[in-house]
């Protein structure tokens, strides 16, 4: 499922996570009050378009975020704006407003509201307020394909709409506004003038909660409950989340018995949409966004009691008439309608980090490098390791506890237990690993094994090589071909973490022989360092690629190693997006990027690499 949405009644944005906490900026039109401004949506810069009292917000599969106008809906990916399906005619022109199925164009909306994307099929379905339907949008293909509009469900019917269940086709709802769609297909609506909630299940509409026609506020099963003008729904697990607007509540349908309970009853003042951010509940109301995370209730933009303008931090931000939200979870940003101000805001987050690591292995022989490596999420500023038992290990390298990434060997065979505390402006957070790491004692030859601080250095710039062998070898020998290198601080051949200075560009081999009292062994890497005459190329040695570089919306990576840290930063060097990637193919979507220069540094067990790539459009 990706989201459900809306309702409504009448730098450089994009991977910038964490320049601000709770910063709110504008993604896209140009301010005023009041509405019936209006220009061609197609093909324009974001920051020229008018928009005419935009209602609801959804995000494709792929990125692309859509918006319903006042009689269209139309789609935002990096700068520019494109018109998705309904009228370029003025909102205020005869005929602007009309039910009509057809491509692009072609095709009329009646003030389309809340919008759904079906995240298998990428179709995207759309609750027609004044037409009193629900509307289905065929995903994108390309931009030269105009996509294909059709009624779902629902007659159209202006006067005395009323309410129906039965066979889809000949449904009739009452000003229809927020809609989700289910994981299975199914569609849930939130029919505002009838006080009920809707379900479209195969060809067939029922009423699965509150009574058509009947307002109030009654908690119970089915018919037995009742609504007053509910404005949206969420799909929140196996529960609808209803945004009870009439009774300032959040209401929760579970979803296997339709039984209805309270959520959230006081605090609020008319809610019109909810999202989710991992283990809070974001929600719009006219003026503000409230934050509902462990039974507590506060508002984290905005000011619930004076209206305006302002991009700002937290609650200095002033909205005018938030009609919906929608997370994107790849760009950590929020983003609200302000149908009042006729433009889409964006609102960085301010996430306290996850704690999670990975560590070189965890069956490990007695004086064996073991590399732990944090790959907290949402960017954690500070770092504490502890290993217990406390008194048998050892760092290495210069190796600090409150570093992200340590260097560590045990002295006794055991079972050892492995913790990472982190932190940053927002929180803090711990993960523990009982019993993580194996150690055991050695009978044998080593066996040898290596890794590098960094594979792709540039000409004189000193890395590491790091010893990863088994069986606690008791001496080393390095060589290096070609021999236009130097040793650097102190350290040299025999050395277990040399470090070394490449004179020339071109690919270096790297051979460790590892002895202890067993005996001796060897590993060789051809063209393992690969020396640049700048920091950046556009390929990674081995076989680890970036593509299509230039690139348009949507960057390709395919990594040597599937436990990867990926960053993101602008030619000035400002980090924009940090991802951790579990799988060897990583997608990142690149659509709010200017146009130019961009460089990914890579962090895994194989090393830190850094390439460039463009985004030209």
């Amino acid at each position: 499922m990706i989201k459900t949405f809306l309702i409504c009644t009448n730098l450089f944005l994009g991977f910038c996570i964490s320049l601000h906490s709770q910063t709110v900026s504008k993604l896209a039109g140009q301010q005023y009050v009041g509405n019936g401004k209006y220009n061609d949506l197609r093909d324009k810069l974001k920051d020229s378009v008018w928009f005419s009292a935009p209602m609801g917000i959804e995000i494709d599969t792929s990125g692309r975020i859509y918006v319903s106008n006042e009689h269209n809906i139309f789609w935002i990916s990096g700068n520019t704006c494109y018109l998705a399906a309904g009228t370029m005619l003025d909102p205020l022109e005869s005929g602007s407003a009309d039910s009509k199925d057809f491509a692009g164009i072609v095709s009329r909306f009646a003030r389309p509201a809340g919008l759904s994307i079906n995240s298998n099929t990428n179709e995207m379905f759309v609750a027609d307020l004044d037409n009193n339907q629900i509307r289905t949008v065929e995903k994108f293909i390309n931009i030269a394909t105009q996509q294909a509009v059709t009624t779902f469900s629902g007659v159209r019917i202006f006067s005395n709409p009323l309410h129906l269940d039965g066979a889809k086709a000949t449904a009739r709802f009452n000003a229809p506004a927020g809609i989700a769609v289910a994981s299975n297909g199914d569609v849930y609506i939130a029919d505002r003038a009838n006080h009920c909630i809707r379900k479209i299940s195969g060809g067939t509409v029922s009423t699965i909660a509150g009574s058509p026609g009947n307002s109030g506020k009654v908690n119970g099963i089915g018919s037995v409950a009742r609504f007053t003008a509910p404005y949206n729904v969420f799909i929140d697990g196996n529960n609808l989340l209803v945004c009870d607007f009439g009774n300032t509540a959040i209401r929760k349908i579970n979803l296997s018995n339709n039984e209805v309970t309270d959520l959230i009853t006081t605090g609020l003042s008319g809610p019109r949409d909810i999202c989710r951010v991992g283990s809070a509940l974001m929600i719009a109301e006219e003026l503000c966004i409230k934050k509902y995370e462990n039974n507590v209730l506060s508002v984290y933009v905005g000011n619930a009691n004076v209206s305006g303008y302002v991009n700002a931090v937290g609650t200095s931000a002033r909205f005018n008439d938030i009609t919906s939200l929608v997370y994107d979870e790849r760009k950590k940003l929020i983003y609200a309608v302000d149908m009042g101000n006729n433009v889409i805001r964006s609102i960085s987050l301010d996430l306290k980090p996850v704690s999670n690591f990975t560590a070189s292995s965890t069956a490990a022989t007695k004086g064996q490098t073991i590399i732990l490596r944090s790959t907290s999420n949402n960017m954690p500023t500070s770092f504490k390791w502890s290993i217990t038992p406390s008194n048998t290990y050892t760092l290495l390298n210069n190796s600090k506890l409150t570093d992200s990434l340590i260097y560590i060997s045990f002295s006794q065979a055991g079972a050892y237990t492995v913790k990472l505390w982190v932190a940053n402006t927002s929180g803090a957070d711990s993960l523990q690993k009982n019993n993580h790491i194996a150690v055991s004692s050695v009978t044998a030859a080593p066996v040898a094994d290596f890794s590098a601080s960094k594979l792709m250095p540039t000409i004189n710039e000193v890395i590491d090589l790091i010893d990863l062998s088994t069986n606690s070898p008791a001496s080393f020998k390095w060589r290096i071909q070609p021999a236009t290198f130097e040793w650097a601080f102190a350290t040299d051949s025999t050395s277990q973490f040399p470090k070394v200075k490449f004179l020339n560009i071109g690919k270096y081999q790297i051979t460790l022989i590892a002895t202890n009292d067993q005996g001796s062994n060897s590993l060789t890497k051809v063209d393992f360092i690969n020396v640049q005459l700048t920091s950046v190329n556009s390929f990674l040695s081995q076989s680890t690629l970036i593509y299509p570089n230039p690139c348009f919306n949507e960057l390709n990576l395919k990594l040597k190693d599937n436990q990867s840290n990926v960053v993101i930063k602008n030619h000035f060097g400002l980090k924009l997006i940090e991802l951790n990637s579990e799988e060897n193919i990583l997608k990142v979507d690149v659509s709010s990027f200017q146009n130019g220069l961009y460089f990914i540094e890579i962090n895994n067990s194989f090393g830190t690499e850094i390439i460039k790539f463009n985004i030209l459009r």
